[in-house]
């Protein structure tokens, strides 16, 4: 009776040991695919303040809610109607946005 019990628990701790290091592995793939996908649909930020040093763009004020990476978009000042368009970056929210290796769209 004693062998199976503590039989038992071994298969217990394996399974539980098991299923834990699948769902360790299977997170992080998850969350980056996700990440990935997010970056790829940016769109078009237009913002109320924006202040351009080429190659890099800063813009504040923006109508987004978009917080992360964020690729291939156009940063548009509301102002002046000039847009940029910027191969990476970071959005924070309406808060801000900062465009790397970007270049001002023709008019």
């Amino acid at each position: 009776m004693y062998a199976t019990r503590q039989t038992c628990r071994a298969a217990a701790k394996a399974l539980v040991l098991g299923a834990f290091t699948v769902a360790l592995t299977a997170v992080p793939a998850v969350a980056t695919t996700a990440g990935t996908a997010q970056a790829a649909r940016a769109g078009v930020f237009s913002c109320r303040e924006v202040s351009a040093q080429l190659p890099d763009v800063f813009a504040r004020s923006c109508d987004t809610t978009h917080w992360g990476p964020v690729s291939d978009f156009v940063i548009r000042d509301s102002n002046s109607g000039v847009s940029y368009f910027c191969r990476s970056g970071w959005a924070e929210g309406a808060l801000w946005i900062n465009g790397q290796n970007c270049r001002q769209l023709p008019a």
